[in-house]
């Protein structure tokens, strides 16, 4: 061998092994972290409503992640605990089924001033809202500060005191980002897993 294919042979063995042993801590998360492939899941209207309570309040949301069964029906109850208009807007998740509740403006005040709901437990939704008998509607108004949810992703938002519910199928699996769109700040996740049995995965 040469003495310049030597040379080339051995700065390509110097490159390979740097390659092998680089620190990749400093890295991107992007890069860092595994991706798993999303699942779509089909719809089980046999399966029942899935309650998902979350408190909007000025500091974040509460809980910050919201854990949700792919194919099921979702009835996300929205109350604003802050001082300010708050919104939920989840990102990238397209839903199935996409309703919201009407009248918006239903609140605790109406729930708990009602004598049939007196000793209700306040997240017993389902048992107020079947009394109540309200309707859902595939559109949502504009809220006070100016913002219109549009009806292709999940966004609920409700003034002080108020409450808003958005029912929906979620059916990919995935991480969602959940932002406020008047508050950046203020970030969640919900998690859609497939609630399925292993072996019935594929069918």
């Amino acid at each position: 061998m040469t003495g310049r294919r030597w040379a080339t042979a051995f700065a390509a063995f110097v490159l390979l092994a740097s390659a092998c042993s680089a620190d990749t801590s400093s890295q991107p998360d992007s890069l860092a972290t595994t991706t798993t492939t999303s699942v779509m899941v089909p719809a089980d209207p046999d399966a029942g409503v899935f309650i998902a309570n979350v408190n909007m309040t000025d500091a974040g949301f509460d809980p910050a992640i919201l854990f949700l069964p792919a194919g099921r029906y979702v009835r996300l109850v929205l109350r604003n605990r802050g001082e300010e208009e708050h919104h939920y807007r989840v990102v990238g998740l397209i839903p199935a089924q996409l309703r919201w509740l009407r009248p918006a403006d239903l609140d605790e005040d109406q729930i708990e001033s009602s004598e049939e709901f007196v000793g209700v437990y306040e997240d017993d939704v389902e048992h107020v809202l079947h009394h109540l008998a309200p309707s859902y509607v595939p559109f949502k108004e504009e809220s006070p500060a100016g913002i219109k949810p549009i009806g292709n992703e999940v966004h609920g938002y409700a003034a002080t005191g108020k409450i808003d519910v958005v029912a929906f199928y979620a059916l990919e699996t995935g991480t969602y980002e959940v932002v406020d769109a008047l508050f950046p700040e203020i970030k969640g996740q919900i998690i859609v897993f497939d609630p399925r049995p292993e072996g019935d995965a594929g069918s």
